[in-house]
């Protein structure tokens, strides 16, 4: 990053903390205390979303438990030290008690973004939570609407919620999403040489909503409807001037590209945090099915399967394990393919470029140690490994699950502490893969 990106992000972190402290102001004057807004960063309720294609998979049942039960043991997050340390803030008075949480969070600011594929990004979002229950039983309703600039020419407006009721029985999943997103794409097959890169551009618009209910426990399950509408999409030739991979897929190939199916959903999750959390497992399973009765250019089905688990070896560090599997049948439109960087928040394959390798199916894995350095500041370091399926396929359904290219790569990074109550970081990460492949991301929350 450049010493005029580090001072961009120096500032816009400044510039959280100096908004904090005016809303804490405007919400001490207020007469209902128990309303009164506050302020975190976007995506410290995980609901500012990647400004991407992102995966096909329908809205995630993802339970945004009280800050209570994830948070970590910190005084102090970077925005309160940097504006005590600035005279912007003064630090609370010596035994005075913890302000009572309030039902509802409001944060509007900008932000930064960072990716091999979007350059630097900018933009504003708002995100926010409510309280629609008891908080002894009832996790957060989460909203967010953000709109994305980047200097590779890409535009995204995005706007998602995740409302919990009744005990947490019940609850509303869902997104609007419209992107102009020109980037690059090699082929299909992991083994595609540099020289077919070409670029993609199209806009898409992205509607889902997913209606979940908890069976027992810690599990749940969902059903809705999901709607991906690809037009004016077009393809550059490529560097070596052979036909591309794009010019001779069958499907989804033309100027639109219509999906249009209902979505099955399964989840299990025992994290006692979805923010930062420390422990606990979380399992998804994911089916979207694509009729032509329906609307969609073809008939194709998606499966996805995401398993996460988290294991606190000592108070500083923790070690989250993730692999998921994109699974895709049928006559699966081109710009639906699986691909590294396809999971629905856009955070895996770190040292790739996000579409580097794409197939019919998709595998992941990675592992990573988290570490707190002292209280608002932390790293991390990990490796993760893709792999996808050739452009040849035969057997169950007519496609083969053959993975014959891996990639791996390795990651590090450092964490500022940006929101004490929920451990929502700001991550500086960089990782290298193979190839000369390697990126620099900065991002709120972690990957997983």
């Amino acid at each position: 990053m450049t010493r005029a990106g580090w001072l961009v992000t120096a500032l816009l972190v400044a510039s959280a903390s100096d908004a904090a402290e005016e809303v804490a102001a405007e919400a001490a004057a207020s007469d209902d205390q128990a309303s009164a807004p506050e302020v975190a960063l976007p995506g410290s309720t995980r609901t500012v979303p990647p400004a991407g294609k992102g995966s096909v998979a329908a809205g995630r049942i993802e339970v945004a438990r009280p800050s209570e039960r994830g948070a970590a043991a910190a005084t102090e997050d970077f925005p309160t030290w940097l504006g005590e340390l600035l005279g912007l803030k003064k630090p609370p008075p010596p035994g005075e008690a913890e302000k009572k949480p309030a039902k509802r969070h409001l944060t509007v600011i900008p932000f930064l973004s960072s990716s091999p594929v979007t350059g630097l990004g900018f933009g504003v979002a708002a995100a926010g939570t409510t309280q629609r229950g008891e908080p002894a039983n009832t996790s957060l309703s989460t909203y967010s609407t953000s709109f994305t600039v980047t200097t590779q020419s890409q535009y995204a407006l995005t706007s998602r919620h995740d409302l919990r009721f009744a005990g947490d029985d019940w609850g509303l999943t869902g997104m609007e999403r419209w992107t102009k997103w020109p980037s690059p794409t090699w082929g299909i097959g992991g083994n595609t040489p540099e020289s077919a890169k070409s670029t993609m551009d199209y806009q898409l618009v992205r509607l889902y909503e997913l209606v979940s209910r908890r069976l027992f426990g810690s599990l749940y399950a969902g059903a809705g409807y999901t709607f991906d509408w690809y037009f004016n999409v077009s393809n550059s030739g490529s560097a070596n001037g052979q036909p591309t991979d794009f010019s001779t897929y069958p499907f989804g190939t033309g100027s639109t590209s219509l999906n249009s199916g209902p979505a099955l959903s399964l989840v299990w999750d025992t994290r006692d945090s979805p923010v930062y959390p420390t422990r606990g497992i979380y399992a998804d399973f994911n089916y979207t099915y694509f009729p032509t009765w329906l609307g969609s250019g073809t008939t194709w089905h998606n499966v996805y399967l995401d398993l996460r688990s988290y294991h606190q070896l000592a108070p500083w560090l923790v070690l989250a394990l993730w692999t998921y599997g994109s699974f895709t049948f049928g006559h699966v439109p081109y710009l639906d393919l699986a691909s590294n960087g396809s999971d629905p928040n856009e955070r895996s394959a770190r040292g790739y470029i996000q579409g580097r390798h794409i197939g019919k199916s998709l595998l992941y894995g990675e592992a990573e140690f988290r570490f707190v350095i002292w209280q608002w500041l932390g790293a991390v370091a990990g490796l993760n490994v893709h792999s996808v399926t050739g452009s040849k396929g035969r057997g169950i359904l007519g496609d083969e699950l053959h993975f014959d290219y891996w990639y791996p790569a390795v990651t590090a990074g450092l964490r500022l502490l940006i929101v004490r109550e929920t451990h929502a970081n700001l991550c500086l990460d960089y990782g290298v893969g193979l190839q000369g492949q390697h990126g620099f991301y900065l991002s709120f929350n972690e990957a997983f």
